[in-house]
């Protein structure tokens, strides 16, 4: 009898489905939505209650809490268009404003380069500045391509001594360890296109005309992350939300609150269990979007080479400290950095600022993000001490009254950004080639191709992905997709 009560929880036949995608984020549902526009069968499984994985929105007391700040932006109108076109999907424009905690002033951030030299002290902005323009005529002597480290990427594009200033305290501080030790390939991607030359006539022109101060379109769109952006009503979970629909009414599968518990290759299958029932599904092509230990560890499949590559590649983990206030507004900015090691947050993000409806009236909320591994104390620590040092520093530095908060959350997230240490590229390509070699696994997205995306590089890959199956290039990887307009 009891045997019987057990196989009654698995299904007899499995479902068969062109392709699976395991993970319900932006990269997954965007693949879902165009390879289903053209009558391809799609299941999607997805772990937590709701899609989006890194681009999802809480509601907390009736707060609408994203992970931190998630934007919209981007340079391919077409994606921009159909994007907003989503039935059931509002976005605004807005117009990026952030500064950063520097010298013990909020300066506007990204830099103007005259006001920080400003706020230096008079011997170091001396300094800071023979060094950016001698540097400006050197490096032509040098090879941009022996530039390995982000730090060899910051001297050759700025000098020595403003990367003391504006590189090496921030980098170090949210990814642990020094930038010397961080690939170049994170450089390339955070800050592609910015245009030296009009960076170099602005600050010219500014000098001259004595402007220190003023804030404008044309200064941002210089910016590596600044300009326009778009953003849902109620949180950027509405953007993953509409995907979703979108996908389903094109006959996508999706079921969430689900846990996948093997994965055949061979036989090409993926069995899981929903609402306490074991099921299997069979798939044509298996498109992965979660973590590259997680499908290690699900399939069969087993390499010596492969699992040492894993085992020193790294993800690392955020934890996200919202605040809850009892005022309407802190700040006019989107978000402010905050590079002091002695201050234990990264950044702050204040989300009635991107839109009103995140919070209810006369109040607003704050998200101070930690960005950390597991083995680092502010991941064990517990939740309440965690929220008083964060308290404790935002008062020391004037940016909140310990009086006007009323509240707080705590939440701590894995697998949040790609590590991109010195030889992960090496490691990288073995893993890759082990998933894919078998021509119907195929990975896509941040977390599962190990690439740092913004969400629009994330829907973009899932786009072109479904693209090579319907133009017969499935056998070529998405692997070698071309990443731009990165921002931390």
């Amino acid at each position: 009898m009891r045997f019987l009560k057990m196989t009654m929880k698995k299904e007899t036949q499995a479902q068969k489905f062109d392709f699976i995608v395991l993970g319900g984020g932006v990269s997954g549902l965007g693949f879902a939505k165009r390879i289903s526009e053209n009558g391809r069968s799609v299941l999607v499984l997805e772990k937590e209650s709701v899609v989006g994985g890194l681009s999802r929105t809480l509601n907390h007391n009736n707060f609408y809490l994203d992970f931190c700040a998630h934007r919209f932006h981007t340079n391919n109108k077409a994606l921009l268009n159909e994007i907003q076109s989503l039935p059931g999907l509002t976005m605004r424009r807005h117009i990026k404003k952030s500064r950063i905690y520097i010298f013990h002033k909020y300066l506007k951030y990204p830099f103007e380069l005259q006001n920080l030299l400003r706020a230096m002290p008079l011997y170091q902005s001396f300094l800071c500045g023979c060094s950016f323009i001698y540097n400006q005529f050197a490096k032509h002597f040098y090879k941009k391509s022996g530039l390995k480290s982000y730090k060899d990427w910051f001297v050759y594009q700025y000098g020595k001594r403003l990367y003391s200033v504006m590189c090496y305290p921030y980098t170090s501080k949210i990814w642990h360890v020094d930038p010397a030790e961080i690939s170049a390939d994170w450089a390339d991607q955070r800050f592609q296109g910015e245009n030296m030359k009009k960076l170099l006539r602005r600050i010219i022109l500014k000098l001259f005309r004595l402007d220190f101060s003023s804030y404008s379109l044309e200064d941002d769109s210089l910016a590596p992350d600044g300009g326009p952006f778009y953003y849902p009503l109620r949180g950027i979970q509405e953007m993953p939300d509409a995907l979703a629909r979108a996908a389903q009414t094109n006959g996508t599968k999706i079921r969430t609150s689900v846990e996948i518990i093997s994965i055949n290759s061979a036989e090409k299958t993926v069995s899981y269990r929903e609402e306490n029932k074991i099921k299997t599904a069979k798939y044509g092509d298996l498109i992965s979007t979660i973590p590259l230990h997680a499908l290690y560890a699900l399939q069969e499949r087993k390499e010596a080479i492969v699992e040492k590559a894993l085992k020193d590649t790294k993800y690392m983990s955020i934890i996200f400290v919202y605040l809850f206030i009892n005022k309407p507004q802190v700040s006019n900015d989107h978000w402010i950095y905050f590079p002091d090691k002695d201050i234990v947050f990264n950044r702050a993000v204040e989300f009635g600022n991107w839109s009103p409806e995140m919070c209810p009236p006369g109040k607003t909320s704050i998200c101070f993000d930690i960005t950390t591994f597991e083995d680092t104390p502010e991941w064990s620590m517990p939740d309440s001490a965690l929220t008083e040092r964060v308290i404790s520093d935002a008062v020391r530095i004037k940016y909140l009254e310990r009086t006007d908060i009323e509240s707080s959350y705590v939440l701590k997230i894995r697998y949040a950004y790609p590590f991109y240490d010195l030889a992960y590229k090496k490691r990288l390509d073995v893993i890759v080639n082990f998933f894919e070699n078998n021509k119907s696994t195929h990975l896509l997205g941040r977390t599962g191709i190990f690439k740092y995306n913004n969400s629009d590089n994330s829907i973009e890959m899932g786009f072109a992905l479904a693209e090579k199956f319907l133009q017969g290039k499935k056998n070529k990887s998405i692997y070698d997709y071309e990443v731009k307009s990165i921002s931390y």
